[in-house]
Protein backbone atom coordinates (compact mmCIF):
# COMPACT_ATOMS: atom_id res chain seq x y z
CA UNK A 1 0.00 0.00 0.00
CA UNK A 2 1.41 3.40 -0.98
CA UNK A 3 1.83 6.21 1.54
CA UNK A 4 1.13 9.79 0.45
CA UNK A 5 3.94 12.14 1.48
CA UNK A 6 4.22 15.95 1.27
CA UNK A 7 7.65 17.54 1.57
CA UNK A 8 7.54 20.24 4.29
CA UNK A 9 10.24 22.23 2.48
CA UNK A 10 9.19 22.39 -1.18
CA UNK A 11 5.58 21.13 -0.78
CA UNK A 12 6.17 18.41 -3.37
CA UNK A 13 3.62 15.58 -3.17
CA UNK A 14 4.47 11.96 -4.00
CA UNK A 15 3.77 8.37 -2.96
CA UNK A 16 6.21 5.88 -1.43
CA UNK A 17 5.88 2.22 -0.64
CA UNK A 18 4.69 1.32 2.84
CA UNK A 19 7.88 -0.67 3.38
CA UNK A 20 9.59 2.71 4.00
CA UNK A 21 7.10 3.68 6.72
CA UNK A 22 8.77 5.29 9.70
CA UNK A 23 12.07 5.83 7.87
CA UNK A 24 13.83 9.03 6.80
CA UNK A 25 14.88 9.66 3.21
CA UNK A 26 15.67 12.53 0.81
CA UNK A 27 12.96 14.40 -1.08
CA UNK A 28 13.24 13.50 -4.78
CA UNK A 29 12.81 17.17 -5.69
CA UNK A 30 14.72 19.32 -3.15
CA UNK A 31 16.79 16.50 -1.53
CA UNK A 32 15.92 17.65 2.00
CA UNK A 33 15.32 14.80 4.50
CA UNK A 34 11.73 13.70 4.96
CA UNK A 35 10.26 11.57 7.72
CA UNK A 36 7.96 9.00 6.13
CA UNK A 37 4.85 8.60 8.29
CA UNK A 38 3.82 5.20 9.52
CA UNK A 39 1.04 3.49 7.62
CA UNK A 40 -2.20 3.21 9.55
CA UNK A 41 -5.18 1.15 8.53
CA UNK A 42 -7.30 1.95 11.58
CA UNK A 43 -10.23 4.23 10.88
CA UNK A 44 -12.33 5.50 13.78
CA UNK A 45 -15.91 6.57 13.10
CA UNK A 46 -17.26 8.89 15.80
CA UNK A 47 -20.84 9.29 16.90
CA UNK A 48 -22.08 12.39 14.98
CA UNK A 49 -23.93 13.63 18.07
CA UNK A 50 -20.81 13.62 20.25
CA UNK A 51 -17.61 15.60 19.99
CA UNK A 52 -14.59 13.57 19.00
CA UNK A 53 -11.56 14.22 21.16
CA UNK A 54 -8.58 15.66 19.35
CA UNK A 55 -5.18 14.19 20.12
CA UNK A 56 -3.32 17.23 18.79
CA UNK A 57 -3.48 20.67 20.33
CA UNK A 58 -5.04 23.18 17.97
CA UNK A 59 -7.14 20.65 16.03
CA UNK A 60 -10.88 21.21 15.99
CA UNK A 61 -13.25 18.49 17.26
CA UNK A 62 -15.48 16.79 14.72
CA UNK A 63 -18.82 17.43 16.43
CA UNK A 64 -21.38 18.99 14.05
CA UNK A 65 -22.89 22.40 14.74
CA UNK A 66 -26.54 21.93 15.64
CA UNK A 67 -28.90 24.88 15.10
CA UNK A 68 -32.06 25.10 17.14
CA UNK A 69 -34.90 26.38 14.99
CA UNK A 70 -37.06 28.94 16.73
CA UNK A 71 -40.74 29.33 15.91
CA UNK A 72 -43.76 31.14 17.31
CA UNK A 73 -46.09 29.14 19.51
CA UNK A 74 -49.86 29.44 19.29
CA UNK A 75 -49.90 31.47 22.50
CA UNK A 76 -47.33 33.92 21.12
CA UNK A 77 -49.29 34.42 17.91
CA UNK A 78 -52.47 35.01 19.92
CA UNK A 79 -50.72 37.61 22.09
CA UNK A 80 -49.34 39.38 19.02
CA UNK A 81 -52.76 39.50 17.37
CA UNK A 82 -54.36 40.79 20.59
CA UNK A 83 -51.67 43.46 20.95
CA UNK A 84 -52.24 44.67 17.38
CA UNK A 85 -56.00 44.90 17.92
CA UNK A 86 -55.50 46.84 21.18
CA UNK A 87 -53.03 49.14 19.41
CA UNK A 88 -55.53 49.99 16.68
CA UNK A 89 -58.29 50.45 19.24
CA UNK A 90 -56.07 52.80 21.29
CA UNK A 91 -55.24 54.79 18.16
CA UNK A 92 -58.93 55.22 17.34
CA UNK A 93 -59.80 56.29 20.90
CA UNK A 94 -56.87 58.75 20.98
CA UNK A 95 -58.04 60.29 17.74
CA UNK A 96 -61.50 60.89 19.19
CA UNK A 97 -60.13 62.25 22.49
CA UNK A 98 -57.78 64.76 20.84
CA UNK A 99 -60.18 65.84 18.10
CA UNK A 100 -60.41 69.63 18.48
CA UNK A 101 -62.94 69.93 15.69
CA UNK A 102 -64.35 67.61 13.01
CA UNK A 103 -61.49 66.37 10.86
CA UNK A 104 -58.75 68.08 12.91
CA UNK A 105 -56.74 65.90 15.33
CA UNK A 106 -54.18 67.44 17.69
CA UNK A 107 -52.38 64.61 19.49
CA UNK A 108 -49.43 65.85 21.64
CA UNK A 109 -46.04 65.39 20.00
CA UNK A 110 -44.66 63.59 23.07
CA UNK A 111 -47.44 61.00 22.90
CA UNK A 112 -46.79 60.50 19.18
CA UNK A 113 -43.06 60.02 19.82
CA UNK A 114 -43.63 57.49 22.60
CA UNK A 115 -46.10 55.62 20.40
CA UNK A 116 -43.63 55.57 17.51
CA UNK A 117 -40.97 53.92 19.70
CA UNK A 118 -43.42 51.48 21.33
CA UNK A 119 -44.66 50.38 17.91
CA UNK A 120 -41.10 50.00 16.61
CA UNK A 121 -39.93 47.70 19.43
CA UNK A 122 -42.20 44.69 18.64
CA UNK A 123 -41.81 45.34 14.90
CA UNK A 124 -38.02 45.16 15.19
CA UNK A 125 -38.08 42.11 17.44
CA UNK A 126 -40.70 40.05 15.60
CA UNK A 127 -39.41 41.16 12.22
CA UNK A 128 -35.90 39.97 13.09
CA UNK A 129 -37.16 36.63 14.38
CA UNK A 130 -39.13 35.98 11.18
CA UNK A 131 -36.73 37.45 8.60
CA UNK A 132 -33.27 36.58 9.96
CA UNK A 133 -30.94 34.17 8.19
CA UNK A 134 -31.73 30.77 9.73
CA UNK A 135 -28.21 29.55 8.90
CA UNK A 136 -26.71 32.05 11.38
CA UNK A 137 -26.78 31.89 15.15
CA UNK A 138 -29.45 34.39 16.29
CA UNK A 139 -28.89 37.25 18.70
CA UNK A 140 -30.29 36.53 22.14
CA UNK A 141 -30.62 38.04 25.59
CA UNK A 142 -29.09 41.40 26.38
CA UNK A 143 -27.42 41.68 22.98
CA UNK A 144 -30.74 41.23 21.17
CA UNK A 145 -32.49 43.67 23.51
CA UNK A 146 -29.87 46.35 22.88
CA UNK A 147 -30.03 45.90 19.10
CA UNK A 148 -33.84 46.02 19.12
CA UNK A 149 -33.84 49.25 21.16
CA UNK A 150 -31.26 50.91 18.90
CA UNK A 151 -33.18 49.89 15.78
CA UNK A 152 -36.49 51.03 17.28
CA UNK A 153 -35.18 54.48 18.21
CA UNK A 154 -33.67 54.85 14.73
CA UNK A 155 -36.96 53.90 13.05
CA UNK A 156 -38.90 56.34 15.24
CA UNK A 157 -36.32 59.04 14.48
CA UNK A 158 -36.85 58.54 10.75
CA UNK A 159 -40.56 59.08 11.34
CA UNK A 160 -39.75 62.30 13.23
CA UNK A 161 -37.48 63.52 10.41
CA UNK A 162 -40.25 62.85 7.91
CA UNK A 163 -42.59 64.95 10.05
CA UNK A 164 -40.12 67.84 10.26
CA UNK A 165 -39.79 68.07 6.48
CA UNK A 166 -43.10 69.91 6.52
CA UNK A 167 -44.56 68.62 3.26
CA UNK A 168 -48.30 68.15 3.71
CA UNK A 169 -49.87 65.57 1.40
CA UNK A 170 -46.80 65.07 -0.83
CA UNK A 171 -47.37 64.65 -4.54
CA UNK A 172 -46.33 61.47 -6.33
CA UNK A 173 -43.25 63.14 -7.83
CA UNK A 174 -42.17 64.21 -4.33
CA UNK A 175 -42.50 60.63 -3.06
CA UNK A 176 -40.20 59.53 -5.88
CA UNK A 177 -37.44 61.53 -4.17
CA UNK A 178 -38.43 60.99 -0.53
CA UNK A 179 -39.20 57.27 -0.51
CA UNK A 180 -35.75 56.00 -1.67
CA UNK A 181 -34.01 58.17 0.92
CA UNK A 182 -36.04 56.85 3.83
CA UNK A 183 -36.00 53.25 2.57
CA UNK A 184 -32.22 53.42 2.26
CA UNK A 185 -31.84 54.86 5.78
CA UNK A 186 -34.25 52.33 7.28
CA UNK A 187 -32.68 49.42 5.42
CA UNK A 188 -29.20 50.49 6.50
CA UNK A 189 -30.41 50.63 10.10
CA UNK A 190 -31.67 47.03 9.91
CA UNK A 191 -28.46 45.84 8.23
CA UNK A 192 -26.29 47.37 10.95
CA UNK A 193 -28.59 46.28 13.79
CA UNK A 194 -29.30 42.68 12.79
CA UNK A 195 -26.86 41.74 9.98
CA UNK A 196 -29.75 41.23 7.57
CA UNK A 197 -29.38 41.04 3.80
CA UNK A 198 -30.20 44.30 2.06
CA UNK A 199 -33.54 43.23 0.57
CA UNK A 200 -34.65 41.67 3.86
CA UNK A 201 -33.53 44.77 5.76
CA UNK A 202 -35.72 47.03 3.60
CA UNK A 203 -38.65 44.67 4.21
CA UNK A 204 -37.93 44.83 7.95
CA UNK A 205 -38.16 48.63 7.89
CA UNK A 206 -41.23 48.50 5.62
CA UNK A 207 -43.03 46.42 8.25
CA UNK A 208 -42.68 49.32 10.67
CA UNK A 209 -43.71 51.88 8.06
CA UNK A 210 -46.91 49.99 7.26
CA UNK A 211 -47.87 49.49 10.91
CA UNK A 212 -47.17 53.06 12.04
CA UNK A 213 -48.97 54.31 8.94
CA UNK A 214 -52.07 52.29 9.85
CA UNK A 215 -51.93 53.52 13.45
CA UNK A 216 -51.80 57.15 12.35
CA UNK A 217 -54.54 56.62 9.77
CA UNK A 218 -56.86 55.07 12.36
CA UNK A 219 -56.11 57.95 14.73
CA UNK A 220 -57.01 60.42 12.00
CA UNK A 221 -53.47 61.66 11.34
CA UNK A 222 -51.58 61.80 8.06
CA UNK A 223 -49.59 58.57 7.68
CA UNK A 224 -45.83 59.25 7.49
CA UNK A 225 -43.26 57.46 5.35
Amino acid sequence: MAISVVCPTCQARFNVSDKFAGQTGPCPKCKNPIKIPKASSDVTIHDPTEAAASSDVGHMPTAPIIFKEESFSGITLTLVFTAVVLLFLSAYVSGRIFEVEPGQIDIPILLQAVTAVLVAIPCANIGYTVMRDKELEPYRGRQLTLRVLICSVAYASLWAVRGMIGIENPEIWQWLFLAPVFLFAGGLTAVVSFDLDWGVAVSHYSLYVVLIGLVRYIAGLQPPL
